[in-house]
């Protein structure tokens, strides 16, 4: 009986902990994981797992390969902590990185696959069609990329107009 109330202790401080996870911003976890909370951590790998893995699904034909690459962007994250200085979102920091990661992962596989098969292309019957529905999702990533890039540049002087879709392709 002596143990009751600890538990309800316990209990309610796990609960307390995890509302106060929920309710932080992703500066604020980075700090407390820097300060060694691994919960803080964690909660900043839930938070923004299925963005870094759509990223990286999305670029990537071979769920291995989009597996290696997810892990690799939480990695850098683990690595470069102490230098990254944010104050609200770590989302387009970790878009970015995801990015990267990706198309390098992309490019090493396409390497790799030439290098293992010496294989004919195959014929399609709409070449144009193949390669739209391959490369569309990386592309509509890659447009999304430039398109903040731009706003990123433009928010210090006031500026909102946004660039037509062929001026971000010349």
């Amino acid at each position: 009986m002596p143990h009751a109330p600890l538990g309800s202790l316990l209990r309610h401080l796990r609960r307390f902990h995890e509302l106060s996870s929920a309710d932080a911003t992703d500066g604020d976890l980075l700090h407390r994981h820097l300060g060694g909370d691994e919960a803080a951590f964690e909660t900043l790998v839930h938070r923004h797992a299925p963005l870094v893995w759509g990223v990286c699904r999305r670029l990537l034909a071979n769920d291995h390969d989009a597996e290696d690459a997810f892990q690799a962007a939480f990695l850098v994250l683990l690595r470069k902590a102490n230098a990254l200085e944010v104050t609200d979102s770590l989302a387009p920091w970790l878009h970015a990185v995801a990015m990267r990661i990706a198309r390098k992962a992309r490019v090493m596989a396409l390497r790799r696959r030439c290098r293992e098969t010496q294989a004919e292309m195959p014929t399609a019957s709409d070449p144009f069609a193949e390669v739209e529905q391959r490369d569309l999702p990386a592309l509509l990533d890659e447009e999304l990329l430039v398109d903040a890039e731009f706003v990123r540049m433009q928010a210090p002087f006031g500026d909102t107009v946004r660039p037509s879709p062929r001026a971000s392709l010349v």
